[in-house]
């Protein structure tokens, strides 16, 4: 996995301190290839056109024999300083149109190059502060894997955006994000994100080819591709996965999952909005889901409810569920707790306060417009959840309560525009709300499964039965 150094507060002038640390890391780095490099070697710079990377590497060094051979492989790409100018200022564009972001950068990135010699060369990242703001510094091998090479830049792109504030500590950015941004650019980029050194020649001239994407898969046959029929990782195993998610035979199923997590939250109203809130708050905390649920709680209020979005939309995705089937019990219990909301109770000053659940009746009856729209919204994606997991029995019930709920809230919104109208229609709504809901109920109740027989030699005390 790639390393991510946070310097301390200086005050000297970054350029000429970041430029004297790449040429130290640039020597010692070459020291054990010294053989290899002609008389008069020296270092070599290359600024790209907005003048935010500047690639130092050394001139005329051969690759060595270990690394030579991977040239050759599709999967890795040699680095050469002129192109990997040209390839940065390409993800980052294709950053910004997929976050929607137009604010110009703040911090300088420094790459360095350095020789190859085996596929699994480490690569660091260091951000640093200054007085005018933070600077960062990549240190690459000159021979890597595309896919690890868009991913380090996607990060150190994400720290400079998080960081443009120039808060005192750098941002953490989730490897979720970071992963599914870059599985997100790699697979809608309409050109080629990598330019690799010329590998043909035509009547003298040496030329490379320039792939073109057609989009003709849409974003979850894409991430559909990567899992491989596997169902995604859940929240959790995104948030915190138990191993390196990026080798082996995990990285494709962490890659997917990524790409359709990321995706899916861009797709939601103002998604793109939400996610650049999140990269401002970074710096702010040191657990990024207090950013995340900071910048989403709109649509999230605790991880739990990432859990339950995160179930439905795998599962309109995929036609798959990540979440067995309930029995009949859990089914009503889970059905019935959904039908009342959570609230906290006072009954004096001084008293700390008791929680408590209250029908949805009562949110319709006596609950003003604002924390009566937000409660039925929340209670009509738990039924949508719901429906993915509830006995077959509860499936039409569970409909009938979303659909009642829908209505109640179309009629209160659409009741006329005259006060004295709309005052009774939202009246006649609330009345013919309460109906429904309370026939619903009476269903409900009729379903409850039966009391479980208590075993003769059991106590009553010990016995359980459905609430």
């Amino acid at each position: 996995m790639d390393i991510l150094r946070t310097a301390r507060d200086t005050a000297r002038p970054g350029r000429y301190a970041v430029l004297a640390i790449a040429i130290a890391i640039l020597l010692s780095a070459w020291r054990d290839v010294a053989t290899a490099q002609p008389a008069g070697t020296d270092l070599i710079s290359v600024r790209s056109h907005s003048g935010q990377f500047i690639v130092y590497a050394g001139r005329a060094i051969a690759t060595p024999p270990p690394a030579t051979g991977l040239t050759t492989n599709q999967d890795f790409v040699r680095l050469e300083p002129t192109l990997v100018t040209v390839s940065c200022e390409r993800i980052k564009q294709a950053l910004m149109r997929e976050l929607g972001v137009a604010a110009p950068w703040r911090g300088t990135v420094y790459v360095v190059l350095y020789p190859a010699r085996t596929p699994g060369e480490p690569i660091t990242i260091s951000s640093e502060r200054f007085n005018n703001g933070w600077q960062y510094r990549i240190e690459f091998p000159d021979v890597m894997e595309r896919s690890r090479y868009v991913r380090v830049i996607v990060q150190v792109l994400l720290i400079e955006m998080a960081n443009r504030t120039v808060p005192p500590r750098s941002a953490e950015i989730p490897l979720w994000l970071v992963e599914g941004l870059a599985q997100l650019l790699v697979s809608s980029s309409e050109v080629d994100l990598i330019l690799a050194p010329p590998r043909a020649k035509a009547n003298g001239l040496s030329f490379s080819a320039t792939t073109v994407n057609s989009r003709l898969q849409t974003l979850r046959q894409q991430a559909q591709k990567q899992l491989h029929g596997r169902p995604p990782l859940t929240f959790e195993n995104l948030s915190w996965p138990s191993e390196d998610p990026t080798s082996g035979d995990v990285s494709d199923l962490y890659r997917g999952s990524a790409q359709l997590f990321v995706g899916e939250l861009l797709r939601l109203p103002d998604g793109r909005g939400c996610l650049q809130a999140m990269l401002t708050q970074l710096p702010q905390h040191y657990n990024w889901q207090f950013a995340f649920l900071s910048a989403f709680d709109a649509y999230f209020a605790r991880p739990l409810d990432v859990e339950k979005w995160w179930a439905l939309s795998v599962a309109q995705a995929t036609g798959r569920d990540i979440a067995p089937i309930w029995t009949r019990e859990e089914s009503w219990q889970k059905l019935t707790q959904a039908t009342h909301s959570a609230v906290q109770v006072r009954f004096g000053t001084n008293e700390l306060p008791l929680h408590a659940e209250i029908t949805l009746q009562t949110v319709i009856r006596e609950w003003d417009s604002v924390r009566q729209t937000q409660a039925l919204y929340t209670t009509m994606r738990e039924f949508g959840l719901l429906r993915l997991h509830i006995d077959q029995d509860f499936v039409v019930l569970v409909q009938d309560y979303y659909q009642a709920l829908e209505g109640y809230l179309l009629q209160r919104d659409h009741a006329g525009s005259f006060l004295s109208t709309k005052n009774a229609a939202r009246r006649r709504a609330v009345e013919v709300a309460i109906q429904q809901l309370d026939a619903l109920d009476a269903r409900r109740e009729a379903l409850r499964p039966a009391a479980r027989p208590i075993p003769p030699n059991q106590s009553p005390a010990l016995s359980t039965t459905a609430p």
